[in-house]
């Protein structure tokens, strides 16, 4: 069995809601038309934080500059994962848009929304974890 790539994944929280991204309807791809959190595999050669800023720059067209390391794991597959936080400013959402050739969509969710959603199991185990620090880094605005 081929060892699954290690991930690093972001939290990107807003006021009262989170960022979500829509993976593509495809069969082929682990948990087609879920959403989950932005991030993906770390390539040979990157650190997380380099394949952080990459997958968010591709998923979501934002310069990642301000995050900081939440917590490592161990994702679904085995694989490790790095999932940081980001607080971003009410100024600042509208850098956001849906990368070209990726997904079907990103959206601000409250964590209430979010977890209505059909949602990757690994996100909704984090979002679940952390929902309390979360909404705390929400009515702080910082992280």
């Amino acid at each position: 069995m081929i060892n699954p790539k290690p991930g690093a994944k972001i939290i990107f929280v807003s006021l009262n809601k989170i960022l979500l991204f829509h993976r593509d309807n495809i069969s082929t791809i682990r948990y087609p038309d879920h959403w989950q959190l932005v991030g993906g595999g770390i390539e040979i050669g990157e650190t997380s934080e380099q394949a952080l800023i990459r997958e968010v720059k591709e998923e979501a067209s934002y310069d990642l500059h301000d995050f900081k390391l939440l917590l490592k794991t161990i994702g679904d597959l085995g694989e490790n994962v790095s999932v940081y936080i980001s607080f971003i400013n009410q100024s600042e959402i509208l850098k956001f848009a849906l990368g070209p050739g990726e997904g079907q969509e990103i959206g601000w969710f409250t964590l209430d929304d979010a977890l209505s959603l059909k949602i990757a199991p690994g996100t909704r185990k984090l979002l679940i974890k952390y929902h309390e620090l979360i909404n705390q880094i929400s009515t702080n605005q910082s992280i």
